[in-house]
């Protein structure tokens, strides 16, 4: 049994203007998630394997609401009966 899975999330920068495209906030090839009060997240699935969870991407990339920020898709792998947040999981706004 494969225990590792690939959980496939989207990062969408708002913007003011409908046409923009998103910029880069990439920083050293990480993403710079410390002010994302402007952003929103969408966890498109979970995934079995990281083909599978590229091929998602590549079909996401042509819809609305991710068109404007076509490479602000991130894979994360897990290993499944592991503790990855010990504290907890914090969503939202403080």
């Amino acid at each position: 049994m494969n225990r590792i899975v690939y959980l496939l999330v989207h990062r969408h920068h708002m913007s003011v203007e409908p046409e923009d495209v998103a910029p880069d906030f990439m920083e050293d090839g990480e993403p710079l998630f410390w002010d994302d009060s402007e952003d929103s997240f969408k966890v498109l699935g979970l995934y079995s394997s990281r083909q599978l969870a590229e091929e998602r991407i590549e079909r996401a990339r042509a819809l609305p609401g991710f068109r404007r920020s076509p490479n602000d898709f991130f894979v994360h792998e897990y290993v499944l009966d592991t503790i990855c947040w010990p504290d907890g999981f914090h969503v939202g706004k403080s």
